[in-house]
């Protein structure tokens, strides 16, 4: 082996060495790793006052197959390391935040744990399976370790093991619970509370099929199960819950959530509400509280109604609408197969919520907005339109950039919290007061309450005590409730601002988008005060608010004009309307 794939195996081995260290022993798969640390209290908090903080759940470094496959070197170390601004060296040049991130989690895929830290030892060069992954991992020849390692894992029917851990499958055992402690040490020594929170966490990535039902697992703290709980081995996601109710126990100081990402490739499964035993809906809605609305892979709101789905302008932001993970005309898609994957964008979740409500008393689907970026390569928050320089795919190659001209550089995530610690953060996350941005980091705050009481534009920053902030369930009562929405702009101005309700109605469902704000020219922020007329206290709703930039240039346009060739890529030249989702606000009726 010579010449750049020389130095690049040279230089994963000195960074995979200076943080392996030895195996660690491997633990039962019962209980937590850690013990608590002392409870933090930052300088100048106040527990009356929330602030919004900004970060990114969904970050994918070396240890993820699929992000070394395409020539990622960056370590979770690294990724947290640029999370808190600092500049790092690609292969294709220098990386840095021009704003740092208050908190983000590293998610890499459990399934693959084990391969790469075998791959990434001193001993790797003894395993033909990993000198034949090193030779395969760069950015031009990625797709051979997809078709040769990634795809028979975890997109055939069932899941499977590699086949170096087939052959070795104690051995791997013992490399996926010592690249687990690897990922947690290296989230413990970047965590600085008040300062930048640094969070735990792993992606189960299940694919049967091809079809996306993956979520990512945050926890509270540094108490964490035993193992990251990967497709292969627990390849529902009743199991996955489960595995998670015995090995991540609140009497242990462990908790933790389930994000669902990428419903716009999920193909209408996983979300089978409608034929769940009681038990599974009760870990459901202990452990699925946010779905991940808006990633680089697209945008899961919503899909309009089959009738509307070539006209309709209301879902078409960031849309990647794929079968079995591929792309296909609109007029392809039958009526069936349409209605299906509706049901499981986010619109759909919350539709489908309000109805199980009607007949059982009990929604389990309240599920809040994140938006993260599902970078593949260690580069949590790097969203800026105009900077981006590709996914893990195609990073640094305009052409190879082209060829996925539907990705995106991802969103971010806005949560109200006390302070910036981990304990406060994911208190947040519980309880869903957080929200969705597609990259720009609008503020965005919606409190809502029946009849108005509290809620003022003079005083924004003092809802009062009877205000539900989103992500909350308003009381019954028999006023009409009142929202109140406000946004402040980020770099772009923004340029409206709309309500989302849904609502059952004699058996029935309801939904309608209106506009209760538009912008004078360069408006900067906005405090609106809405009152739904409509209101029917005998029926179930949910609202949730979008606050919608001016259009900006789209970073495909950035590119292709800089390099003027936009016109051999009909779409790239184009502008993108940026904007933010916020949590909805539910309600029951007595």
């Amino acid at each position: 082996m010579r010449g750049p794939q020389a130095i690049r195996a040279a230089v994963w081995l000195a960074a995979m060495l200076a943080l392996s260290g030895c195996a660690v022993d491997r633990p039962a798969e019962t209980g937590v790793t850690s013990k608590p640390r002392a409870a933090v209290e930052c300088p100048g908090a106040d527990p009356a006052i929330k602030r919004v903080y900004w970060g990114d759940f969904h970050v994918h470094t070396a240890y993820s197959l699929d992000a070394y496959g395409y020539g990622t070197l960056q370590t979770p170390a690294d990724a947290y390391r640029f999370g808190k601004g600092e500049r790092v060296m690609l292969d294709v040049g220098p990386a840095q935040l021009e704003r740092p991130l208050d908190f983000m989690a590293v998610t890499d895929h459990a399934e693959w744990l084990d391969l790469m830290f075998i791959c990434s030892g001193p001993r790797s060069e003894l395993y033909p399976a990993c000198k034949d992954l090193k030779a395969k991992s760069t950015r031009t020849t990625g797709g051979e370790v997809f078709r040769d390692y990634v795809n028979p894992t975890i997109t055939l029917d069932k899941p499977a093991q590699t086949k170096l851990c087939a052959e070795n499958p104690q051995q791997c055992l013992d490399a996926r619970d010592s690249q687990w402690a690897r990922l947690q040490a290296q989230a413990n020594e970047a965590d600085e509370p008040c300062r930048f929170t640094a969070c735990i966490g792993f992606e189960w990535s299940a694919t049967p099929n091809a079809s996306h039902t993956h979520r990512n697992v945050i926890f509270a703290n540094e108490n964490v199960t035993p193992i990251a709980i990967d497709y292969i081995r627990y390849p529902k996601t009743s199991q996955l819950w489960d595995a998670l109710a015995r090995m991540c126990r609140p009497e242990d100081g462990c908790d933790a959530i389930a994000i669902p990402h990428n419903m716009n490739m999920g193909d209408g499964i996983s979300f089978d509400i409608e034929t769940e035993e009681e038990s599974e809906l009760a870990l459901r809605m202990r452990y699925e509280r946010l779905v991940e609305i808006t990633q680089e892979k697209g945008a899961s709101e919503c899909l309009p109604p089959y009738g509307e789905r070539q006209t309709s302008r209301d879902c078409e932001f960031e849309a990647y609408i794929t079968s079995k993970s591929r792309p296909k005309p609109l007029e392809d898609y039958k009526l069936e197969e349409w209605e299906r994957m509706r049901a499981t964008y986010a619109r759909g979740l919350l539709r489908r919520g309000l109805l199980a409500q009607a007949k059982t008393g009990k929604n389990p689907l309240e599920v809040g907005f994140i938006g993260s970026t599902d970078a593949h390569t260690g580069l949590a928050g790097y969203v800026d339109e105009a900077t981006w320089q590709g996914s893990g795919f195609g990073i640094g190659s305009f052409d190879r950039n082209m060829s996925r001209l539907v990705f995106n550089p991802g969103g971010v995530v806005g949560v109200w919290a006390e302070q910036n610690t981990r304990a406060s953060l994911f208190a947040a996350l519980k309880r869903r007061e957080v929200y969705a941005t597609s990259g720009p980091r609008i503020q965005l705050r919606v409190h809502a309450s029946a009849g108005g009481q509290g809620l003022s534009c003079e005083r924004p920053d003092t809802p009062g005590s009877r205000a539900t902030p989103m992500g909350g369930r308003l009381p019954a009562s028999r006023d009409a409730p009142t929202f109140r929405i406000e946004a402040r702009a980020d770099q772009t101005p923004l340029a409206r601002i709309e309500i989302i309700k849904g609502a059952t109605a004699r058996g029935g469902f309801k939904e309608t988008v209106e506009t209760v704000w538009r912008a004078g020219d360069g408006a900067r922020s906005a405090c609106v005060l809405w009152r739904d007329a409509g209101f029917d206290p005998g029926e179930g709703a949910y609202w949730y608010v979008r606050a919608i930039e001016a259009p900006s240039l789209r970073w495909s346009a950035v590119q292709c004009r800089r390099e003027g060739r936009c016109a051999e890529f009909p779409g790239a030249d184009r502008s993108v309307e940026e904007r933010a989702w916020a949590s909805p606000i539910w309600y029951a009726p007595a």
